[in-house]
């Protein structure tokens, strides 16, 4: 980081909203600061799996996200969306930086399922590795991971951010921030392994780190939130605005209430046939096609876990971070607790960093941590 301090806009855009976070430091206070943030959520239709669809209404919502929040500064972070990032990790000969990124293109061509020249590439040095070859000779390696981003889609949701009068200078890899958050941008002295769940409205992504290195990254899709939504809408036969509100409103770990009907009649003798009241009856419905997708997260979070255990050098899981707006569910994160083998490890909505607590605006969870490590990009 600079002596001269830094300011830098985080901005996260999901498929169901835009998060803005203003980090700061100064020469005279040089620890980060978070002095602005904001958010808002999109209507349907603008990102389908990742895909930008409707630019414009990116453009507007970017606008409203900086009036509302009063931002200082318009140079800003964002993430590649995952669904057209590609990462792998492979291990390079050794050569000093600036020819190592030079030839990175050629020397990875092989080893991506995708047109080459269709992507933007980059990449994270994990480990420098000195071994010995067949011959007995000393070998040095760079381990790697690279990050390929389709060029199309970058480039798209770049312009919406410059038809809102933004410079977008930083275009980051979402695992990559969250890891930064979750260590408020510092390189932590702790080695053991965390693992990262991020639920969104369409993806979740799990992310398992150590000392702010990567050690293992899967995005699923479709498995978010909205998997969820639109099993109540289908169930219920409402629409996704009301079977948002009522997927909210459930909390997983407990049962809907059944009505047991107290037959007066009976008094006279006569027949009772009283049907479930329909609050009664949507709540089952609604808990039922809630359960299904929390159920599916568990198991999808645990093949991921167990996949990444089964690695030769893979290290034990010290606890289990939740973010994301998806993981605000009632229930959700108990239920992980009590099915999975791992501490849960609560992430806090300023991610521990000072300032936020200042502003008027407050997040109710951690739904801030990916745009809090995007604006951390130039800490380290």
């Amino acid at each position: 980081m600079s002596k001269a301090g830094f300011s830098l806009v985080g901005l996260d855009i999901g498929t169901s909203g835009v998060r803005a976070v203003e980090l700061r430091s100064s020469r005279k206070d040089p620890a980060p600061h978070i002095s602005r943030a904001a958010w808002i959520d999109l209507p349907p239709g603008v990102f389908d799996e990742g895909v930008l669809l409707d630019p414009e209404a990116l453009t507007k919502a970017l606008k409203q996200v900086w009036r509302h929040g009063r931002f200082t500064r318009r140079k800003v972070a964002f993430a590649v969306p995952a669904a057209s990032v590609l990462t792998r990790q492979i291990d390079l000969p050794w050569m000093n930086p600036s020819d190592f990124r030079s030839a990175l293109r050629y020397q990875v061509m092989d080893a991506l399922p995708m047109d080459i020249d269709s992507v933007e590439l980059d990449y994270h040095l994990l480990e420098r590795l000195a071994h010995t070859d067949a011959k007995g000779h000393a070998v040095d390696e760079n381990r790697i991971l690279v990050v390929a981003a389709e060029r199309e889609q970058t480039s798209a949701i770049a312009q919406a951010i410059r038809d809102a009068n933004l410079e977008p200078v930083i275009a980051d890899h979402a695992p990559l921030a969250l890891i930064r958050s979750l260590c408020n941008g510092q390189i932590p002295s702790d080695v053991r392994a965390k693992a990262i769940v991020d639920i969104g409205a369409q993806q979740m992504t799990v992310v398992v780190h150590a000392q702010g290195q990567p050690l293992f990254i899967r995005v699923l899709s479709p498995a978010g939130g909205s998997v969820a939504t639109d099993a109540i809408a289908a169930e219920l036969g409402v629409d996704q605005e009301e079977a948002e509100h009522l997927k909210c409103a459930t909390d997983l770990n407990v049962p809907a209430p059944v009505l047991v009907p107290v037959a007066e009649s009976s008094v006279f003798s006569a027949p009772f046939d009283s049907p479930l009241p329909v609050e009664r009856a949507q709540a089952s419905q609604v808990v039922a096609s809630a359960n299904a997708w929390a159920s599916s997260v568990v198991t999808e979070i645990r093949n991921s876990l167990d996949y990444y255990l089964s690695g030769e050098h893979a290290l034990a899981i010290a606890e289990l971070t939740f973010v994301g707006r998806a993981a605000n569910m009632p229930g959700l994160v108990e239920r992980v607790a009590t099915q999975l083998p791992y501490p849960i490890a609560p992430a806090l909505p300023w991610m521990g960093l000072a300032g936020g607590e200042r502003l008027k605006q407050q997040p109710v969870d951690a739904q801030l941590a990916l745009a809090i490590g995007l604006a951390t990009a130039r800490i380290q």
